[in-house]
């Protein structure tokens, strides 16, 4: 399997479906979106970040929202994921799920996460350098 990369102001996540993900009706269930989501957003902001362990993840999610397109098999996917609207603590994350098979989009969603300073167990401000960091991976990356 293909590793992660920025592509087209996307980090883009490869990722086969497997077994498990799939409900009586043989495709993908549409719970496990959100896990897709949870997948490519974990491993965006461990490469924005630098960080490597659960423990390096500084949010939690607030809001999740998907729209479901076409179904999924067990197939090669792509999980696409950007940051959009960034606020004072919180920001979105944009996804997008292509089938690598038929190259057709499967699902479109967004999340609101909120940073979190698990030590404090308090939201904290996104600060400048995060900023800059995002706006300089989305844009080298178009």
């Amino acid at each position: 399997m293909r590793e992660p990369r920025w592509e087209g102001g996307w980090y883009v996540v490869p990722w086969q479906v497997i077994f498990r993900d799939i409900d009586t009706f043989g495709h993908v269930n549409n719970a496990v979106y959100l896990t897709y989501f949870e997948l490519a957003r974990t491993s965006m902001w461990l490469a924005l970040t630098g960080g490597s362990g659960s423990k390096d993840v500084g949010f939690i999610v607030a809001r999740t929202e998907c729209d479901f397109r076409h179904q999924l098999e067990m197939e090669p996917i792509e999980i696409r994921v950007r940051i959009g609207d960034m606020r004072t603590t919180s920001f979105d994350t944009l996804y997008e799920i292509w089938s690598d098979r038929g190259r057709q989009l499967a699902a479109t969603g967004r999340v609101v996460v909120v940073l979190f300073d698990w030590g404090k167990n308090h939201k904290t401000p996104i600060t400048d350098e995060l900023r800059q960091k995002v706006r300089m991976f989305q844009k080298v990356a178009e």
